[in-house]
């Protein structure tokens, strides 16, 4: 039943996915149409008959849209490939520590063995793997924009308060986001928001430019204005997409580890041990990289961000998917010592 389940959870984390990125491709079209319109239309008057008709420059229509789906897609690509997908960079990037630099600690040893063994369960090549020092509270991510240039990292918390079966699932679920290749997923939407605030530049460069008593400079204005709103707006509904991607992506996750393991139970008991250290106030990160890179960890940091913008299914409905009937009213939180 439990296997059943988790298969289940995993269709239904796809299914939501490829929607949420339909709708945000939808989206982005949609923005282009509009502003092609407001620069093709005008309005003619008739003197014979005295009215007034709604003429579209079609070939202006074309031109524009192009234009504007050029600046988005330009844009977007050159903040992917500047952003890279070397797995073992960002990890560095974001504080962590080549294990190769920490030889002798039989956590760390632990630690290698479980990736290891995951790797081949999965039949993913073994990635980089890296240790976040001197983060007490229990966390991990993936990186990398393929399993060939992938980086795996755990925070020192999850290596010292988290059991081998726990341990073993965390990582688990860190190489589902690998083989799922979520990290490529994100940063493509991470590369639209940022096109699509490209079209908020070009807007503000057109109002300083424009409607300075040339032809045409009260449109020139609008689309002005026109692209400054639907660049911001773009951008606020693209960061609403990448966290309703990311939470679903998280389920997917979930749901592929337990596959891996086998043993659904130790992932929920990672998860009731993060419970029970933010009931602390403890499962926070030192490192402000981290913070800044919240939407890759595999817990929520807190409570702060919810509802649309969070990145993270709420703790207690990810565990409940795991363990049907767990309610931390009833059933309370594991008694676990306060990281240090």
């Amino acid at each position: 039943m439990a296997a059943m389940s988790s298969y289940q959870l995993g269709a239904n984390a796809r299914k939501q996915s490829r929607l949420m990125m339909t709708l945000f491709i939808f989206s982005v079209a949609l923005i282009a149409a509009v502003i092609a319109a407001l620069a093709s239309v005008r309005m003619t008057s008739d003197s014979i008959n005295q009215t007034e008709q709604i003429m579209v420059n079609w070939q202006l229509f074309g031109l524009v849209a192009a234009g504007v789906a050029t600046v988005i897609v330009l844009t977007s690509v050159w903040k992917i490939v500047t952003m890279g997908g070397d797995g073992a960079k960002v990890a560095q990037a974001l504080g962590a520590t080549d294990i190769n630099e920490l030889t002798g600690d039989p956590l760390v040893t632990r630690y290698q063995n479980i990736v290891e063994e995951v790797a081949l369960g999965a039949s993913i090549q073994t990635p980089q793997i890296f240790v976040i020092e001197n983060e007490p509270g229990i966390n991990a991510f993936a990186a990398g924009s393929s399993p060939d240039n992938a980086a795996i990292a755990v925070t020192r918390g999850a290596l010292t308060l988290l059991n081998r079966d726990e341990l073993t699932a965390v990582v688990a679920h860190e190489f589902a986001h690998i083989r799922n290749l979520d990290m490529r997923l994100n940063l493509r939407v991470i590369g639209l928001i940022h096109g699509l605030m490209a079209l908020y530049v070009v807007g503000r460069i057109l109002m300083h430019s424009g409607g300075r008593g040339r032809k045409g400079g009260a449109q020139i204005l609008l689309i002005g204005i026109a692209l400054i709103l639907l660049g911001l707006l773009g951008a606020f509904m693209g960061k609403i997409m990448q966290a309703a991607i990311s939470r679903q992506r998280e389920y997917l996750a979930d749901a592929d580890a337990t596959r891996y393991t086998g043993d659904p139970i130790a992932l929920a008991g990672a998860l009731k041990k993060i419970g029970a250290l933010s009931q602390q106030g403890a499962n926070k990160v030192r490192h402000d990289e981290l913070e800044e890179a919240r939407h890759m960890l595999f817990a929520e940091l807190s409570n702060k961000m919810s509802g649309m913008l969070s990145t993270h299914p709420p703790l207690v409905k990810r565990i409940q998917a795991l363990e049907p009937g767990f309610d931390p009213e009833i059933n309370g939180w594991p008694e676990i010592e306060n990281a240090q």
